[in-house]
């Protein structure tokens, strides 16, 4: 893993722990197995009954979620 992409997931961790309330319980669920038990999209599609394609998009819904909340409340 680069620095960019260590500091990403450093920035994703960090939205996360602020704003996990305005999530889904399924996206903080995918996000938490990604992020913190570093499962891939398919043992994440395994655990939570899914595809891997839908555990893809859940956790790309959840990021631009976290990204949209902190760019409205730095706007605000």
């Amino acid at each position: 893993m680069n620095k960019d992409s260590i500091e990403k997931v450093e920035k994703y961790i960090e939205l996360f722990e602020k704003y996990k309330n305005f999530l889904t319980q399924n996206q903080s669920q995918v996000f938490q197995l990604y992020f913190y038990e570093d499962l891939s999209y398919a043992e994440i599609a395994e655990i939570l009954a899914t595809t891997r394609s839908n555990a893809f998009d859940t956790l790309k819904k959840a990021i631009t979620k976290l990204e949209k909340i902190e760019n409205k409340l730095n706007n605000s």
